[in-house]
């Protein structure tokens, strides 16, 4: 009966909270081309002890208090898939010293930056009124990529003004198109994280992949179809796209190969457009 009534005087520890809306990319001054991003989870340390992973927005309760090490890492999801969610490798994390009040609500805003040991030997943003891709692929009956100054078409994040995104625009018919990069890239093969991001907008189905360049043989590597983005107004609209390309590169039938990125789309239609746009293209990897 003592120990009984005794545990039951112990007091219920209060946790303290911060809240987390969305992350910040700061690309200001460096050469890492756009900050849009689509970091929707945010992977909670405190004192380096991992508290949870939290889909953003969120209120997150944590059992500290005083002046403690706060630290946050951004999550994505892998292949555009709800259920591959991973932390995102090549940000740093945001660290900061905060001080814990029990019962307290802490907005936290964290702004990240990627680090500097990262290459992006492609970024494709469209800026300078070129293109970085080229036609490609041995049944491809149409291949025409352009550029779009529309202002109704350009991509535009965060308050970014943007002159220029890339624009194909199929015809009618039973169409088949693919652009690959022009440049090959000599990609790491001991295991590093290697992704491809992408800004896309689209009323149709296409599919991002890999060309291993090995000897006279070329071979396409579909890695992830993407859907339409029109939404329940009829409206396309921007997403984001973190594509893993490590799993690909390092098959030991590619050892010795460089690699090109490219889009494919095959299309059948009697009416309409088919209709895709692209922009902020980035390699990045270690």
């Amino acid at each position: 009966m003592v120990l009984l009534f005794s545990g039951c005087d112990k007091e219920e520890q209060i946790p303290s909270y911060i809240y987390i809306s969305e992350f910040v990319l700061d690309t200001e001054n460096t050469n890492f081309g756009s900050n849009s991003h689509d970091f929707v989870d945010a992977w909670v340390y405190a004192n380096n002890k991992l508290i949870g992973v939290f889909e953003l927005p969120a209120t997150i309760p944590i059992l500290e208090s005083g002046s403690k090490q706060l630290t946050i890492i951004t999550g994505i999801r892998k292949n555009g898939l709800f259920y591959e969610r991973e932390a995102y490798p090549f940000l740093k994390p945001y660290d900061i010293q905060h001080n814990f009040i029990p019962a307290q609500v802490d907005t936290i805003q964290p702004v990240v930056v990627y680090r500097e040991n990262i290459k992006m030997p492609w970024i494709e943003d469209f800026e300078d009124n070129t293109l970085s891709f080229q036609g490609s692929g041995n049944s491809t009956n149409y291949d025409t990529m352009e550029i779009t100054g529309n202002a109704s078409e350009v991509f535009e994040y965060n308050g970014t003004t943007n002159k220029y995104s890339g624009r194909v625009a199929i015809p009618n018919g039973l169409r088949i198109f693919e652009n690959s990069s022009v440049e090959s890239f000599s990609l790491p093969r001991s295991g590093q994280e290697i992704y491809l991001e992408m800004n896309f907008k689209c009323n149709t189905e296409f599919v991002t992949g890999i060309y291993p360049l090995t000897g006279s043989l070329v071979t396409s590597v579909p890695i992830v179809n993407f859907y339409s983005t029109v939404d329940a107004d009829g409206i396309m609209q921007w997403k984001k796209a973190y594509i893993s390309l490590k799993e690909d590169v390092n098959n030991p039938e590619y050892a010795g190969a460089e690699f090109k990125a490219f889009i494919r789309a095959q299309t059948n239609t009697t009416s309409g457009t088919p209709l895709i746009y692209i922009d902020n293209v980035k390699l990045v990897h270690y």
